[in-house]
This record gives C-alpha cells, sequence and structure tokens, in this order.
C-alpha cells in the first residue's frame, strides 16, 4: 500500500545516513518517554500540511508489527518497526 510521510529536509537528510524510515515520538502524556515511530498519512495532501518534504513510503501494516494502529478508515498510521529506505521515495 501506499502511504505518504512528511518531513523536514534537515529530516530527510537523517533518514537517508541512517537508511530507515523511523523517527522519534515524544510522549507528553508520560513524563520523559520516548519512542521510536513513524506517522503515515493515508493520504498525500493531507501529509503535505506537515511538512516541506513528502515522501511515498511503500507499507503493508498486515504483514508488521500489531502495535501499528492501522484500520481502514484512518487518516493516519503509526508504525513502530523500520521501514527500509528502499520503500521510500520524495515526491
Amino acid at each position: 500500500m501506499k502511504f505518504y510521510h512528511w518531513t523536514t529536509k534537515e529530516n530527510w537528510e537523517k533518514i537517508k545516513a541512517e537508511w530507515v524510515l523511523r523517527w522519534v515520538r515524544n510522549e507528553k502524556r508520560i513524563k520523559h518517554k520516548m519512542s521510536r515511530c513513524t506517522y503515515l498519512a493515508v493520504d498525500e495532501e493531507e501529509a503535505k500540511q506537515y511538512g516541506e518534504i513528502v515522501l511515498e513510503v511503500e507499507y503493508e501494516p498486515s504483514k508488521h508489527s500489531k502495535e501499528n494502529n492501522y484500520c481502514e478508515w484512518c487518516w493516519q498510521v503509526r508504525v513502530y518497526e523500520p521501514i527500509s529506505i528502499e520503500n521510500v521515495r520524495e515526491l
């Protein structure tokens, strides 16, 4: 499935250097808890609202961790496993 991720130029360079799409998310509700996850939008136009660079991401939620929050009516997916840079391209 195609999803979309928004980012900055600086973060896109970090993603390319690390060879995986996986970022740090700060859980404000739980003091000092950080987790590595990536948000993917279902719609490209939605993703464009959040960053200067939009990445197209090939990702199959049904083949991955049960911890992602994918459902058919979601506008966004939270993914905890790293996504290989081979499945990502800049639009």
